[in-house]
């Protein structure tokens, strides 16, 4: 029995990240209108974990793609920098993407190379 006391935690494991919809549905549209077919996957997986109704989605993607998504909201968030983005157009704020970021990694660590 007492080789299983270390056993680590099954949520610990899971690369998630929680955003809110507004986030999440223009993360979607921004992807879809990338010309890599890559991106185009991403966006399927997101949306397919989007439930309609609900403020915000926890997502759970394979590490790669977790961190693909990460440095998408990177990207979004220096367009905010740059001017291209508003709070107005969007719905969100640079703090809401930068809080996204920040919740996942202090539970799950740094955006890491996987």
């Amino acid at each position: 029995m007492a080789r299983y006391r270390c056993r680590p935690n099954v949520m610990y494991a899971a690369p998630i990240v929680t955003l809110p919809t507004a986030i999440a549905r223009h993360l979607c549209a921004d992807l879809l209108g990338w010309g890599d077919p890559a991106w185009h996957d991403l966006a399927r997986l997101v949306t397919a974990q989007l439930f309609p109704g609900s403020p915000r989605h926890t997502l759970t993607l394979p590490p790669r793609d977790l961190n693909d998504l990460l440095a998408v909201l990177l990207d979004i968030s220096i367009d905010f920098s740059d001017g291209t983005l508003t709070p107005e157009t969007c719905g969100f704020t640079e703090a809401d993407i930068h809080e996204a970021i920040d919740i996942h990694q202090h539970h799950y660590g740094p955006i890491r190379d996987y």
